[in-house]
């Protein structure tokens, strides 16, 4: 005769509690999470930038992003240094690249080059700035050393307590030049103005000397006085 618990079936109730004493009385074999690959370093060859790097690695081409260390921008068949963390590909560093071809160091954003030194910026032929919208320099003190200069510049705007300038020869060609100051002092060994048209000097008092010979000569030669005209010497000559 069999008993009432063998012919009863197990029941099992519907709360958290059964089925975790339950799934604790089966002997399963634990799970184990699938382990994370390490990141690797492979290298490769680069043959594409239009959208993105594209990268041919051992296992076919992939896309790549630049590490931010990395401030030579890969150009088309350049051979590169890359690290895979998972499905992620960054380029830490250009191997190398065609002979001869334009190294571009190029950066996201803003870019410092600091130095609690000095820094040096040097080139075998030449060297260029080139600013989209502003270029400023500010310094303590200013040396600009060149055997020849060249500047085309539209519009100059100078500001500054002094100005001292030691030239062999110096020309100035200008349509219109305006010069104003409280006081202005010229000298020279010789001087000469050749004025094709007008030339007028208006001063508040006038006062010509010459040490030697003083000549006033032209076609037609007006002296006028509104109060006192005065001719004093030795000799007097008229005609």
């Amino acid at each position: 005769m069999q008993s009432t618990a063998a012919r009863e079936p197990l029941t099992v109730a519907d709360d958290d509690s059964a089925q975790d004493d339950l799934l604790a009385a089966v002997d399963l074999p634990p799970v184990e999470a699938a382990p994370r690959r390490a990141p690797s370093l492979e290298t490769g060859v680069v043959r594409g930038t239009a959208s993105g790097l594209l990268v041919e690695l051992g296992g076919g081409p992939v896309l790549a992003r630049r590490a931010k260390s990395c401030l030579v921008a890969p150009d088309a068949g350049d051979r590169v240094l890359c690290a895979k963390d998972g499905e992620q590909v960054f380029v830490l560093a250009v191997l190398e690249g065609e002979a001869g071809a334009t190294t571009r160091v190029v950066a996201e954003g803003d870019l410092k080059v600091q130095a609690t030194g000095r820094l040096g910026l040097g080139a075998g032929d030449q060297i260029e700035i080139a600013a989209a919208r502003e270029l400023g320099l500010f310094a303590g003190k200013l040396q600009v050393r060149a055997q020849a200069a060249a500047a085309a510049i539209e519009e100059l705007g100078l500001v500054g307590r002094s100005l001292e300038a030691h030239l062999q020869k110096a020309v100035v060609v200008a349509e219109r030049m305006e010069a104003r100051a409280d006081r202005l002092v010229q000298r020279a060994k010789q001087a000469f103005r050749f004025v094709e048209a007008l030339e007028q000097v208006r001063a508040g008092v006038f006062d010509l000397r010459a040490e030697g010979l003083a000549a006033v000569r032209g076609e037609n030669t007006i002296v006028a006085a509104r109060t006192l005209a005065k001719l004093d010497g030795e000799q007097v000559k008229i005609g």
